[in-house]
């Protein structure tokens, strides 16, 4: 029982600290072309739900568990949520104008909340807390479906009409309109608009990481089990 009231109280801050860091960074209906908020807004629907598995099971005083398809939704939304978490520290943050500080606590702190303190709590609730998790029915390379659906879904927009300013992408590892396009290579220009290296390689780079971190979380959560 202790563990469940533990998990809830962890989904709870998660769940508060997102909705909070959406409420303050939000910036008209161009927010929701931005990885951060899609996956803040996935995870804290994925993780309201689970909040009623830790209620019911508290409530009766019994062990609850749902379907184990609703796992795999919740190991995806934690694969979106560390992408978010791994991204912004490693990629965006330094890069940002301003500085890498001021670029948690703009906005009333709210980007701390949804690249940081949601990530970090949706993480420690997925390794630890769910009971009767059954991660043999879950590949690690599931853990490339969301940003490879989120590519899909830049260029379309983009190739629409849309822009991010002067970028064709939110993000300076997805522009494909800086000069390295696609296969190109050129660290001189490395900023805000631009990595340096074509689009090609971040995303490869970034789904082998990714493919690594879902089987990390898998074992873990597979020896915490035991």
């Amino acid at each position: 029982m202790k563990k469940r009231i533990f998990s809830l109280i962890i989904k709870l801050i998660a769940i508060i600290a997102s909705i909070y860091g959406i409420v303050r960074t939000y910036n008209g209906w161009m927010s929701f072309t931005y990885f951060t908020v899609l996956s803040n807004i996935f995870i804290t629907i994925v993780l309201s739900i689970f909040t009623i598995e830790d209620i019911l099971s508290i409530k009766n005083n019994k062990k609850y568990t749902f379907p184990n398809f609703l796992y795999l939704i919740k190991f995806l939304a934690t694969i979106s949520i560390t992408l978010t978490f791994v991204v912004f520290l490693t990629l965006l943050a330094p890069t940002i104008p301003g500085g890498f500080i001021a670029s948690y606590i703009s906005n009333g702190a709210g980007s701390l909340c949804v690249h940081f303190i949601t990530p970090i709590f949706a993480i420690i609730d997925f390794i630890i807390n769910d009971i009767d998790y059954k991660s043999k029915n879950i590949h690690s390379l599931y853990a490339i479906i969301p940003p490879l659906l989120y590519t899909i879904f830049v260029v379309v927009a983009s190739s629409l009409g849309l822009r991010w300013g002067n970028m064709y992408a939110p993000y300076n590892f997805l522009n494909y309109g800086a000069p390295t396009g696609w296969f190109g290579f050129n660290p001189s220009i490395a900023g805000w608009e631009s990595l340096g290296i074509g689009v090609v390689y971040n995303i490869v780079i970034l789904s082998v990481i990714f493919i690594i971190l879902g089987k990390i979380f898998i074992v873990l959560r597979n020896k915490i089990n035991k």
